[in-house]
């Protein structure tokens, strides 16, 4: 009898051992059922990298260097071959800028499927463009892209500023003419697209290549003869051109 405690002490021993070793298992993870998209945008002159030292050309030839160059993205989503919707975005505003080292911007998740394009637009729709910059979050906490002494016009969707080559040297410093173009106003919410072909697998993280040609932006237009644009009155026809001209700078 007392020789069959200890085997009985052993066995109860041996048994809570096996029910501690089977609840510290974890059991196996979901397998994942999206995938993490991505977008960058590459800021280009022609083929080449665009970075703001680059020295541009406008249509009458005028070489032109840009001090600043930003501008709003927002309501993206992404279609198949077929022009069917797979993703959307909406919710998301991204500021794109000239002096950022990288301007690539997590999008969200997207299900298993085929990218085609990406359709976006430059600006931000009306309700989003006439909220209180003082109560947004970022990006849309940024003052210098409000019209703050106007703040009926809401944001600038792109602003461009540097200098023209004024005195036809071929060179552009601080003794040549300041150029200012702040494009705005809900007349100017534009749709572009870029094909951006991915076979999306879940899991996995994508990132979508879309080229703006800051060049074609500057040569669509000679800058000298307007050298500043604010989008009202007088100046829309013009700002719509170049704001035109932008979204056709957008491409893959």
């Amino acid at each position: 009898m007392n020789n069959a405690i200890p085997v009985l002490v052993a066995a109860l021993a041996l048994g809570l051992g096996a029910c501690k070793k089977e609840k510290a298992t974890a059991p196996d993870p979901s397998p994942a059922t999206s995938a993490t998209m991505r977008v960058a945008f590459n800021l280009k002159n022609g083929t080449a990298p665009y970075t703001l030292t680059t020295l541009l050309t406008d249509s009458a030839g005028h070489k032109v260097r840009f001090d600043k160059v930003r501008f709003y993205l927002s309501a993206i989503h992404l279609e198949d071959d077929n022009h069917v919707t797979v993703a959307e975005y909406h919710e998301k505003v991204f500021l794109v800028d000239a002096a950022n080292s990288s301007n690539t911007f997590t999008l969200g998740t997207m299900a298993p499927g085929h990218v085609h394009m990406t359709e976006m637009h430059l600006g931000l729709d009306s309700a989003t463009n006439h909220q209180d910059p003082m109560l947004a979050t970022a990006p849309l906490n940024d003052a210098t892209m409000h019209w703050g002494w106007n703040p009926a016009a809401g944001y600038k969707f792109v602003v461009l500023e540097g200098r023209v080559d004024s005195n036809v040297d071929g060179l552009v410093d601080s003794t040549d003419q300041l150029v200012e173009y702040h494009l705005a106003t809900d007349a100017l919410f534009m749709m572009a697209e870029a094909h951006t072909h991915a076979d999306v697998e879940a899991g996995n993280t994508y990132t979508l290549q879309v080229t703006v040609d800051i060049g074609a932006v500057a040569g669509a237009r000679d800058l000298l003869a307007k050298p500043m644009c604010h989008s009202m009155g007088m100046d829309m026809p013009f700002a719509m051109s170049l704001m035109q001209a932008m979204v056709l700078a957008i491409h893959d």
